[in-house]
């Protein structure tokens, strides 16, 4: 009896000091990891895409690429990027519902005028030939050049500045865009607004 006592406490305190290790080596792989885990290659690309820089689809490439450029001022649901040398310009990554599946969107803005300067859809699972449209170009190039300070409206005829048209038999696809680029419009302009330029976590 008091044999197989001495044994489980060697067990219980392997175990421990075992699990410790493993505590420590995760926390240390996640700080060395940090705003790399943050940035999928999909949103990298997307982004450099828009902004005319075609890189091989390499993950590291893309995500080093990225880097150069932006730094990463937000993370969650709702990313914000800012760039390096030229402080107007802000990326974003937004990820919300869809119709069917999550929606992931990314796009690009310069906050001197608020102009989008493109948008591009990361994922999405919406219905083929009607809501999978939103990721097509005929579709996401209507936003550029859109005037984004007080968000942007579905509209069946474009007379503002803000105004898009939506994809024929995919009305709710394309409200969930303009619903998740609004959100991460608004959540932008708040933190220009505030100046709360420092990373937020």
């Amino acid at each position: 009896m008091k044999g197989s006592l001495k044994n489980s406490l060697k067990d219980l305190l392997f175990m421990l000091i075992l699990s410790s290790f493993c505590a420590f080596l995760l926390l240390a792989t996640r700080s060395a990891v940090g705003e790399r885990a943050e940035l999928s290659a999909g949103t990298a690309d997307a982004i450099l895409k828009i902004l005319g820089k075609d890189i091989l689809p390499s993950d590291d490439r893309l995500i080093e690429a990225f880097s150069e450029i932006f730094v990463r001022r937000q993370s969650g649901k709702i990313k914000f990027w800012r760039g390096v040398d030229n402080p107007e310009l802000w990326a974003c990554e937004a990820s919300g519902n869809g119709m069917w599946g999550e929606i992931t969107l990314a796009f690009v803005l310069d906050s001197s005028s608020w102009k989008i300067i493109g948008l591009r859809i990361v994922e999405q699972n919406e219905t083929a030939g009607l809501g999978g449209q939103i990721s097509e170009d005929r579709f996401v190039e209507q936003f550029t050049g859109l005037n984004g300070e007080n968000g942007v409206e579905m509209a069946s005829y474009k007379i503002m500045n803000n105004q898009f048209d939506a994809v024929t038999g995919a009305t709710a696809s394309s409200k969930s865009v303009e619903k998740l680029l609004n959100k991460a419009l608004l959540a932008l302009r708040e933190k220009i607004i505030t100046g709360d330029m420092k990373e937020n976590e």
